[in-house]
């Protein structure tokens, strides 16, 4: 391998550095499905479903109407319920924020031998529009809708002495995977939310309305330097998890570092290669 794109590697390497953090969901009333990890409840007159599966930290909720009639979700009396605060399910703005990066060698066939290491980052910032306050359900039909606001509300700082060593088994079923775990009860949790729903029927065409409200805690955090992918046990990404990822400050430092030395690794290795030619 050329000395350039072996130090151009290293530089990208660096780069994409991160740390997880896995964070497992519980419910005080509700079924979860051990398989996909999504919560249900249920009764006669309708199935309410939860996930917390996907990017942005979402909760995703479905409500089936089970009745002979139909029923309607009133999203604008529908929230969920954080620290004492309460955000609208049709809340007109709904903040999207992430990290962007990515990396590019490019090599410049001319005499001289120069290649060019570029390494980009930024921000994402994005506000979602909803404007439909209600949602129709035809009898025996499912409605869904999603909110993005957990990955703004920062969990309460925990005790290093709460987490113990744990080891996980990798996809290939040999490698072992160590990270850091602590469990928590509905008493202890680090963050406890719920989810209000406002519903109601048509009866000689007055509404006639039933609530809905469903409790949630983080059970278990779980830290890797490993992307959780590589664990049997999240990456099939089921839907009582939220997960979080950071670049870690090495990486940070080191995708400075790394570039500044592939650099300067590319001009000394190509001139003394271009020394040696006849």
């Amino acid at each position: 391998m050329r000395p350039s794109l072996f130090l151009a590697c290293i530089a990208i390497m660096f780069a994409s550095c991160r740390s997880y953090q896995i964070n497992t969901v519980s419910s005080a009333g509700m079924r979860k499905n051990n398989s996909t990890g999504v919560f249900t409840v249920e009764n006669d007159s309708l199935s309410i479903r939860y996930s917390f599966a996907g990017n942005n930290s979402p909760v995703n909720v479905e409500v089936y109407n089970k009745l002979n009639e139909p029923m309607v979700i009133n999203w604008e009396r529908s929230a969920l319920v954080v620290k004492d605060k309460a955000y609208s399910y049709v809340d007109d703005n709904l903040k999207i924020t992430g990290e962007t990066s990515g990396s590019s060698v490019n090599f410049y066939g001319n005499r001289n031998g120069w290649s060019d290491v570029r390494y980009n980052s930024g921000t994402l910032d994005a506000n979602v529009k909803l404007s439909k306050n209600e949602s129709f359900l035809p009898p025996h039909s499912m409605m869904g809708r999603s909110i993005f606001v957990l990955g703004q509300i920062p969990i309460n700082n925990i005790d290093k002495s709460a987490f113990t060593k744990t080891a996980f088994t990798d996809n290939d079923g040999i490698t072992q995977i160590y990270s850091k775990t602590a469990n928590f009860s509905i008493e202890n949790s680090p963050l406890k939310f719920k989810s209000y729903l406002t519903l109601y029927t048509l009866k000689d065409n007055q509404p006639r309305p039933f609530y809905n409200e469903q409790e949630f805690f983080i059970s278990n955090i779980t830290k890797l330097n490993l992307n959780p992918r590589n664990v049997p046990q999240f990456s099939n990404n089921p839907g009582d998890i939220i997960m979080n990822s950071k670049k870690t400050g090495f990486a940070k430092t080191m995708t400075t570092v790394g570039i500044i030395s592939a650099v300067a690794g590319v001009t000394a290795a190509d001139a003394a290669v271009n020394k040696q030619k006849p």
